[in-house]
Parts: structure tokens; sequence; C-alpha cells
């Protein structure tokens, strides 16, 4: 018996080895690696209308891409920009790949003649821009769609993009019109093209947006935005299991809901740039390992309670991508990093696939306090997950393998899902579900929709596939902006002392909590007792002095006394699972290895 136990223990902590595939688990398409790179000239010089040049340069980015993975085409097109981050990595990829040519900068027409001479690009596509006016992320009734019925196409069709005001010059450059997707309704085009385009990619995307169009015509999804009759009939036709790629705006319930239930999940990828060149070959890269605390060299004699700070949000790929890292000081780059014990949600399991290269930026540049969670595998309601679908269960199981396989590929151990209702049956069976396709995961993180700590603390307890117990922890407090109003959660101010009372009433017995953290609300520093005095206008709180993100969590954390301990969220993971089941843990303990 000893003998099993030892083996068993283990299986669950070894490092993921080489031997397994790198496809498990996979859901983005691949992309093949190219011999060489084009440069766009940076974005904000394009001609005007800027937007026009912009779709147009994503269509031609996207064919040459298509023709590197038909094996047509030997380069890739990298769309140049004045974003930091994106720069960084491409500097990142380019250094990974030594090997790639880099074979000049060039302008969107100039772009357009070198498609044209290498057989490419076939012709273009006619589309009428959108002037639907409204804010962004929402739908308008009489939105002009035609640019995502021309996305949809150019990758069948291999025709770039071309709005009406540059049919002229499309023509001058010996481009032959193959066909007018302005008086192609999205509706019609689903109907005539749906046994051609990709059942296992789908795009959501805002007309007014060129971002994403490229990995999007690459795969000839399908795009469309906001008809919730036709998103629903898609959504039914799509292949279970597969990611939205973009978002489509509206309610974000109602539209994470719609395609949780159909068995997908949403990526946040709308603002997405250049994904064909940072995924090229990343299913044969060999991701960096996540570090972890080691449970044997913890105080076990320290009774205190504790509590753990995650930040909200990190599921969003585009983020990760655009502005978390480098660009501004509120979260990675925030110069209070370190200072607490503290876990960043993240999107490892997308960005194993579509960008390596943040990961190992990452995991280079933490600091000995900073704990990295996955954020549920793609953004979906467990509780809701394929409900419309008659395997459901089987699905999520299915779905939770993938998900459990990419994770291990990084090493990351815990993951934290966003429910509809917490404590109902369907959420306990997603939990049981999840956990029984794992071997080694060391908790789920869960918080409720709205609010984010319905949950109140309340932890479940479920089975992984080798029967070892695993806690499912909700979140107890929220920081966030103007809740004041609500129980345990507000200010930071404000949850410090919900923390204090909460520890105090349980008397001698210490309390293991996680608060979430709202990424996007902004405080003032205050001082004093008062909890309303960190609140202020979310408009233009940047201007005024205003900070989120970390820093705020920091100002909570200052105000607790030391008879509560912040701790990272794998220690506290473990004190709850010592207090639950000491035996077990005990066990795996001694037999984890040196």
């Amino acid at each position: 018996m000893r003998v099993f136990r030892r083996a068993l223990v283990l299986v669950i902590f070894a490092v993921f080895t080489a031997n397994a595939s790198a496809q498990d688990g996979r859901w983005w398409p691949s992309q093949a690696v190219p011999k060489g790179l084009v440069r766009t000239i940076e974005q904000n010089t394009f001609p005007a209308p800027a937007i026009v040049h912009e779709m147009l340069v994503q269509s031609v980015a996207g064919l040459a891409a298509k023709s590197v993975n038909d094996g047509r085409g030997d380069e890739l097109v990298w769309v140049a920009t004045t974003n930091v981050e994106l720069e960084h990595w491409y500097t990142l990829q380019t250094k990974r790949r030594p090997e790639l040519e880099i074979r000049g900068t060039l302008e969107p027409w100039e772009l357009v003649d070198r498609y044209v001479r290498k057989g490419i690009i076939k012709g273009y596509i006619l589309y009428a821009a959108d002037q639907s006016h409204r804010p962004n992320f929402e739908h308008a009734t009489r939105m002009n769609q035609s640019v995502n019925v021309a996305t949809s196409l150019a990758g069948l069709l291999d025709g770039v993009l071309i709005d009406e005001s540059l049919q002229k010059q499309a023509e001058a450059h010996g481009l032959k019109l193959l066909i007018d997707a302005r008086n192609l309704s999205p509706t019609d085009c689903f109907a005539k093209y749906k046994d051609r385009f990709n059942r296992r990619l789908l795009f959501a995307q805002d007309p007014k947006k060129s971002n994403s169009r490229d990995l999007a015509i690459t795969h000839q999804a399908f795009t469309l935005n906001g008809d919730d009759r036709l998103m629903s009939e898609v959504m039914a036709w799509l292949e279970p299991l597969s990611p939205i790629l973009g978002w489509n705006g509206g309610d974000e319930f109602k539209t994470t809901r719609r395609s949780s239930v159909h068995g997908h999940f949403q990526t946040a990828t709308d603002w997405c740039m250049n994904l064909p060149v940072l995924m090229a070959g990343s299913e044969s890269v060999e991701p960096g390992k996540v570090s972890h605390v080691d449970p044997r060299t913890l105080d076990w004699n320290d009774n205190r309670s504790a509590v753990s700070f995650v930040l909200s949000d990190g599921d969003n790929v585009q983020w990760s991508e655009s502005s978390f890292f480098l660009s501004n000081q509120d979260f990675w780059n925030s110069p209070d990093r370190g200072k607490i014990p503290f876990g960043w949600s993240c999107c490892f399991s997308h960005l194993t696939q579509l960008a390596p290269v943040i990961i190992d930026h990452a995991l280079a540049t933490r600091t000995g306090k900073d704990e990295f969670l996955e954020w549920g595998g793609g953004y979906y309601y467990p509780d809701l997950f394929g409900k419309s679908r008659p395997d459901r269960w089987d699905l999520l199981a299915r779905h939770a393998a993938g998900t459990w396989a990419l994770m291990r590929r990084n090493d990351t151990r815990i993951i934290g899902f966003n429910v509809w209702r917490p404590d109902s049956r369907d959420a306990r069976k997603s939990y049981e579900v999840f956990a029984g396709e794992t071997d080694g995961l060391l908790a789920i993180f869960v918080f409720q929709y709205s609010p984010y700590e319905g949950g109140a603390g309340k932890t479940y307890w479920v089975k992984d596939r080798r029967g070892i117990e695993i806690p499912v922890i909700t979140a107890r407090y929220s920081i966030w902006e103007h809740t004041n109003g609500r129980p345990r959660s507000g200010t930071p101010t404000r949850v410090a002392r919900e923390i204090r009372e909460s520890v105090t009433a349980a008397g001698k017995e210490p309390q293991y909590d996680w608060c979430i953290a709202h990424a996007w609300s902004y405080f003032r520093r205050a001082a004093g007792n008062d909890e309303e005095a960190e609140e202020m206008p979310q408009e233009n709180a940047a201007e005024q002095g205003g900070q989120r993100g970390f820093s705020p969590i920091t100002w909570c954390a200052e105000r607790l006394p030391k008879e509560i301990r912040v701790v990272g969220p794998e220690e506290l993971v473990w004190r709850i699972r010592m207090n639950h089941n000491a035996t077990q843990t005990k066990q795996i303990l001694q037999e984890m290895r040196p």
C-alpha cells in the first residue's frame, strides 16, 4: 500500500514530461513556421482613412498566413505598431527563431502588390464601412456588417478587404472584384457558405475594428456581430469546445451565457494583433514552468488566520498581449509588485498556443511573491456549460482534460472559475467533473458572476481522478469601486475592516479566505478610517491621480494586523487542505520528491 501511495504522489507532483504530445489540449488552430517575415510601416502612419487601410492589411496578413499553412507561401506579415508590448513580443519571437529572414518594411499597397505577384491574392471583396454611432462594445440595429461578410469570404476566395472608397485604387493595382459583400447579409452569407467555413473557430467582431481579422481569414472563420438569432444558430452549428475569437459585445453575461450553453468559450481577443506570427510553431514550443511554494517549508505551527489576494480578468488574452506587462504601472509593471504575496490570474492555457513568448516574459520577470492561477481555460460558466447539448457533462470533462493538459505544460496548479451560481446543483456537478479530469490540481477558486463575493468564502470538496480531495474555494471578499453597500465588498479600507471583523468572529479557529480585486476599479489613496475616502469618479480617474490594479490591494493589506497574514494562493490552499484532511495532506508532503 505504501508503494502505491508513493507512486500516486509522484504522479501528482511530477512535472509534465516531454513524452506527452505537444498537441494535447490544443483548441486554437496551428500556424506553420515561415521562412521569412515582412513588416508593415507603423499602423499609425497608414494613409487616411486609416481604418480601411488597416482592414486591407489585416486581410493581406491573413492570406499570407494561410498560404504558409497551405505550402504556397513562405512568409508572414507583422503589422507594426507603436505598442511597446507588441513590439517586445516581436523582438522575443525573432530571437527565439533566429533563422527567420526579415525581408523588409512595406506600405499597405506595396504589400498588396507583393502578394498579387506571388499569386496569393486573387482579387478583392468590396464592402462599405459601418457608420453607425454607438459606444465601443455596443450593438446597433442598423450596423453595416458588410466588412464582416467580406472577412468571412476572404479566406474562401483569397481576396483582400476593399472599402468602397478604395475601389478605384484597388483596380489600379490590377485587382479584380471577386464579390460585392454589400449585397450579402450575414444571414445569407452563412446560409450560402456554411459548408465551407471552419466549424472549430468563430469570429465575433465589431465591424468598426480591424483587429484579429488576420487570424480569422487564415482559418476561414465565419465572422459576425450582434445578431442574437443568427448568433444562436451559428453557435449551435459550431463544433462543441470551440474558441470564440474576438468579442461580441453587448451584455457580458448574455454574450458569455450563449457561448457557454452551446459548449464554447470566449477568449477576449477583439483587440489582438499579429497572432499568426506569435503562434507560429507554438505546438512544438516547450513553455517555461511556473515556480511553486514548497509546502514542506511552511511553518505549520503558525496558526494565524490568512488571506490571499487575486486580481480579476486574467482570462483576457488581448490584455496580456498589449497592455498588462509593460505599458502602465497598474499591473505587472507596478512599482509595488513584490511587496506582498499575490495571485495573478492568467490565461497561460491560451498563451501556450497563441504566444508562448509572453509566458517566457512573465516567468523571467516574476518576483518570489508572484503566483499564477489559470483563469478558466477560456471564459465560460461551468455551471451552464453545454446545457443546450445532450452530452453536456461529457463536453465539460473533455474541455477540463484539455485545459489540464495545457496547465501541465507550464505547470500551473490552481484554476479559477467565474460561475453563475456557485452553490447550485449544476455548479457542484461542474466542480466534480472538472476535478475528476485532473491529477495534481491544488484547488479551484470560484467567484460568482455578480457579485464576485457571492459565494461568501464557502468551500466545497471534490476528488481528482486519483481520489485526492481538492478544495473548491469561493471568494469571500472583493475590492470593487462604489460597492461599499454590499457585504464583504468595497474600497480597500472597507474590505480590510471586513477581513478583521470576520477573523475576530471566527474566534480561536484560524480563518483562510481569498479576496478578488476588480482589475478596472480606480481608487485614491487616503489616510484614516473613512471607508468612502478612497472612492472617486471612474471617468478620467487616471488623470485625477486614481490608481487601480495592484497598488490599491497593497493598501488593503497594510491595514491588516499582524494576527492576519497575507499569503500567496498556494500557501492558502495547503493550509485549507491540512485543516480539512491532515492525514492525506501529511502523507502527500512526506512522499514529495526532495
